[in-house]
């Protein structure tokens, strides 16, 4: 696939990711903020008048005077957000272990999705890749130019590593204390990931940190997954797989494709369990048939809460 037509698929998505957290920029976006007019961390009051908003009104303020006085809360102005996408650029990711997987050509529709969304909602995006070591890190910008930078660099990736393969795995450490140590003011943090490499070894996993993470910032898991990665096309009942540290293929039966499928679906229910309670941190699967659909109901289920 060409890198126009990886742009070609890059579409609007009617629905805005709208976070939970202030932000504590002084741009003007479109998200509440806890900043007041030129950018203090303060909110006031002020008097309520009538045809104002009942939903206003501060009745703890406006028990002693009323019903002659009532007092509301100032409105916080709306505020960018700077969004962080933090994509996992392994061997897994950017490679199919069958022939049937898109989950590289997931990741770029979900980049280039949420990118858009969010430049188009005057928010600057960037890019953090990884795998274990970072790959590349792009800063916040505004602008829909920016996103497709991101894709362009992930695309130039993918390219140099089908030609000279590194088959490197995914080391969460790396993203985690990078994020750690460079990002001062809150942020928007999406992962996106297959996150093989942390169901194979769910010890190595600093929950402590990610948990520190997601208290200041407002941060998702979009894990990648493809079902067609063990779906058995052949008569025969066999599908031929590929290691992803030797890229050695191997048939397998139908029998152990399903359990591994099972394995896995069984493993990653209990990271996401582990994600939400231990670090406060939703997170969602995504398919290449249901990320249209089952996106668009994550984030609004985020922001009824």
């Amino acid at each position: 696939m060409e890198v126009e037509e990886v742009f070609a698929r890059f579409r609007d998505i009617k629905h805005g990711i709208k976070s939970r957290k202030r932000s504590t920029s002084i741009h003007y976006g479109e998200h509440k903020s806890g900043f007041k007019g030129a950018g203090y961390d303060i909110v006031g009051v002020e008097r309520w008048r009538p045809g104002q908003p009942l939903k206003d009104i501060a009745w703890s303020l406006s028990l002693r005077t009323y019903p002659d006085k009532l007092y509301k809360i100032e409105r916080m102005e709306p505020k960018e957000l700077r969004t962080l996408l933090v994509v996992d650029l392994s061997y897994s990711t950017l490679f199919q272990i069958s022939q049937e997987s898109n989950k590289a050509l997931l990741m770029l529709d979900l980049l280039g999705n949420i990118g858009l969304t969010r430049a188009n909602l005057r928010d600057p995006v960037g890019l953090l890749g990884f795998s274990d070591q970072v790959e590349m890190y792009l800063k916040p910008k505004l602008g829909t130019s920016q996103v497709f930078h991101m894709a362009q660099q992930i695309f130039e990736k993918l390219a140099l590593e089908r030609e000279f393969p590194t088959r490197r795995g995914a080391d969460f450490s790396v993203p985690l204390k990078f994020l750690a140590s460079r990002l001062k003011m809150r942020h928007s943090v999406i992962v996106i990931s297959d996150v093989v490499d942390m169901l194979n070894d769910q010890t190595s996993i600093d929950f402590k940190l990610m948990r520190m993470l997601a208290a200041k910032h407002d941060m998702m898991f979009f894990i990648l997954d493809d079902p067609e990665e063990f779906r058995v096309r052949s008569p025969l009942g066999y599908i031929r797989i590929s290691d992803m540290e030797t890229g050695k293929q191997t048939v397998i039966s139908a029998r152990k494709a399903g359990a591994i499928r099972r394995e896995i679906e069984e493993t990653r229910t209990t990271l996401q369990y582990a994600l939400k309670h231990r670090c406060g941190i939703d997170s969602v699967v995504l398919t290449p048939d249901n990320h249209t659909e089952e996106l668009p109901k994550f984030l609004i289920s985020r922001t009824a809460r």
